[in-house]
């Protein structure tokens, strides 16, 4: 006997539990998701070590020190003692930075003989490498003038470049200040420190990085030249890490 009512479309019904098996099968698929593959990615490793940044000073420096001496046998200007900033930021000092980190392979300092002068007038490195640019042979004097807080009136060892392109290089002590001279009666010279340490920019600033965290020390050397005395500034600041940590190092007689 048949039953009375419409007839059960079953596969609207099925599809209809399909469906909402379907979604609990996507939220339970979400939730899992979340709970396993969606976990949050580890904290990035905290960084160990941190940088210092160095702004060499020298506050209202005497016009005798920012002024021309005069003129090399070329003709051309002899550099200034020093050539500040607006703000009396100063380059071309040596900075040197207790406990920094020594590369593998320690650089060669290189300097370049050209219209009567060296450029740069003060490098750092564990080796010398003198290229000349000139045309003509010529003759430089290597001197050792011992250490930074006590330069000496070191014997001079010859130098000689043929042409130009020609590069010589030399062995250094480590730990000394050398410098290299032009045979002029009033020679342009360049200062070699073979030491760890940096120059200072255009702007008077350092950044040393890569630094254990703790106090460092800092020492600011300026060369003589120039008529003018080496002027020695020192500082310490103390390095967090992860952070950048700022000193100022004012140059002194």
């Amino acid at each position: 006997m048949a039953c009375s009512g419409p007839p059960r479309d079953e596969a609207a019904g099925a599809g209809g539990g399909g469906a909402a098996s379907g979604a609990s099968a996507v939220g339970a698929a979400a939730r899992s998701g979340s709970a396993t593959g969606g976990r949050a990615a580890p904290a990035p490793a905290r960084p160990s070590t941190g940088e210092l940044q160095i702004r060499v000073e020298w506050r209202d420096v005497p016009v005798a020190a920012r002024s021309s001496p005069g003129r090399t046998p070329c003709g051309t200007p002899r550099a200034a003692s020093v050539a500040p900033t607006t703000t009396w930021g100063i380059p071309d000092a040596l900075v040197l930075v207790d406990g920094a980190p020594r590369p593998a392979a320690p650089p060669v300092a290189r300097v370049t003989l050209a219209d009567c002068a060296l450029a740069p007038r003060i490098a750092a490195g564990a080796g010398l490498a003198i290229t000349s640019a000139v045309e003509r042979p010529a003759k430089l004097v290597l001197r050792k003038r011992g250490a930074i807080d006590r330069l000496e009136d070191g014997a001079g060892v010859p130098v000689l470049l043929p042409i130009a392109g020609h590069t010589v290089a030399a062995a250094l002590d480590a730990g000394a200040i050398y410098a290299l001279e032009t045979d002029a009666a009033d020679p342009e010279v360049a200062y070699i420190a073979a030491l760890p340490a940096q120059i200072s920019d255009a702007t008077g600033h350092v950044i040393v990085r890569d630094l254990a965290p703790g106090a460092h020390a800092v020492t600011a050397w300026l060369p003589p030249r120039a008529g003018q005395p080496a002027r020695t500034g020192r500082g310490s600041a103390t390095v967090v890490a992860g952070e950048l940590a700022e000193l100022t190092v004012v140059l002194a007689p």
